[in-house]
């Protein structure tokens, strides 16, 4: 049955979609635009592997298992030179093999949200229909300020694969599709002072367990061109965290280098008291780089310190269940990674990706292989997969859980397809 089931979701997301919309554009020379339009994806993901079955999963044997997702998103855009009024409202319907599996991979967390514009239509089993108002913002420009008011996708950071800036919202490591990042409840101030020197005030507003100050995040940011590099600096209020963080962009010529780094000063009202770390201060930092050895291929090497993981496997587990993970504003569990992104135009329609991350403690890594076909000027078939290596869990252990011996061995090997067209 699961694997009919699986079968089904994997010819789901092949079969064409109808996309219906339009684009309305008035005057070409930008004084004014209208945009009206949907974009159809398709996705499936299909997970097997043995941490997905007996006695690694207490709680059901989902090997494989599948999940289906299908978003209609309609968007209305509409601009001038001092005003821009933006609408996304995204209707996804979700079908999952197994609802118990409590695997999730392909999409992140949505981020703490303040005001209640989502709604679930439907839950039943593995069945689920979601109503979402993920952007509408409000954009005005007065000379050098600009003003952004609503729920808008804020990003900070420079990195590729971890951003430890990027802590109001972020994607996961396994995310599918970033084209569109999740929207933050925020007031935004943009400050252009000199034409390289910008300002950036954002107060973004959230609950977490009915608690509006620790799911909320006030931060500035500074910025500063210069003639061949571009530093930041940051200071703010992150979830009952003071944070003060710095980043930097160097063109070294034949290559980019880039760093950025966050350092959590922790208060007693901090996320999660069953954390490794509790007082003090916590570090995350990163460094990496990009190289273009040709015009189509581009390599990132990163370097990351995740000062809020675990030195020892044994405390996977603990970490996992923070608070920190449980929003998203971590991924991982363990301490330090090596990391890097091979991207290759190898057909002016035809991208690949290739990726890989290791925690060289454990040690144990995770393999990503991605392609990305221009199947129409608005049609795009996106696939690919991850392949975890590492040590599956001891199960030698007492407790309700086997004991983790790798990070990368608790995760299940993982394929994805999605196609998705646009008008």
């Amino acid at each position: 049955m699961k694997r009919s089931c699986l079968v089904l979701l994997l010819l789901g997301a092949l079969a064409p979609r109808p996309a219906l919309g339009f684009v309305l554009v008035e005057d070409e020379l930008s004084e004014k635009s209208v945009e009206l339009g949907l974009m159809l994806r398709g996705f499936s993901f299909a997970l097997t592997g043995p941490v997905m079955r007996p006695p690694y999963n207490p709680v059901s044997d989902a090997d494989p298992s599948g999940v289906g997702l299908t978003d209609l998103r309609m968007f209305f855009n509409y601009g001038t030179p001092r005003l821009r009024l933006v609408l996304h409202n995204q209707l996804t319907m979700q079908v999952q093999s197994d609802p118990h599996s409590g695997i999730a991979l392909g999409r992140g967390h949505e981020p703490r949200r303040w005001l209640p514009l989502q709604a679930d239509l439907a839950t039943q089993g593995g069945f689920a229909l979601r109503e979402n108002l993920d952007w509408a913002f409000v954009e005005l420009t007065l000379g050098p300020l600009t003003l952004t008011a609503g729920r808008q996708p804020i990003t900070f950071g420079r990195g590729k694969l971890w951003k430890p800036l990027d802590l109001i919202s972020t994607f996961s490591l396994t995310e599918v599709d970033t084209e569109y990042k999740p929207g933050t409840d925020a007031l935004r101030l943009d400050w252009t002072l000199r034409p390289r020197t910008n300002l950036t005030l954002v107060a973004a507003g959230g609950r977490f367990d009915d608690d509006l100050l620790r799911g909320s995040s006030f931060a500035l940011r500074a910025k500063q061109g210069l003639s061949r590099a571009e530093v930041g600096l940051l200071a703010g209020l992150v979830r009952r965290d003071v944070v003060l963080g710095a980043d930097a962009v160097i063109d070294a010529g034949r290559f980019d280098l880039y760093t950025e780094l966050a350092l959590h000063i922790l208060t007693d009202d901090s996320l999660t008291p069953g954390e490794p770390n509790t007082a003090g201060t916590v570090l995350r930092a990163l460094v990496g780089a990009t190289f273009k050895p040709t015009t189509r291929l581009t390599l990132s090497p990163e370097l990351y310190f995740n000062g809020f993981g675990s030195w020892r496997p044994r405390e996977y587990v603990r970490v996992a269940l923070s608070d920190r993970v449980a929003m998203g504003e971590m991924y991982n569990l363990g301490r330090v990674y090596l990391g890097g992104i091979v991207q290759w135009e190898a057909h002016p329609l035809l991208n690949l990706t290739g990726g890989v991350i290791a925690n060289p403690v454990d040690p144990s890594g995770l393999l990503s292989l991605g392609l990305n076909y221009s199947l129409a000027n608005n049609m795009a078939l996106v696939a690919g997969g991850y392949i975890p290596v590492g040590r599956l869990p001891d199960l030698r252990t007492v407790g309700p859980v086997p004991e983790p011996r790798s990070e990368f061995g608790l995760y299940p090997y993982f394929l994805y397809l999605e196609l998705k067209v646009a008008m």
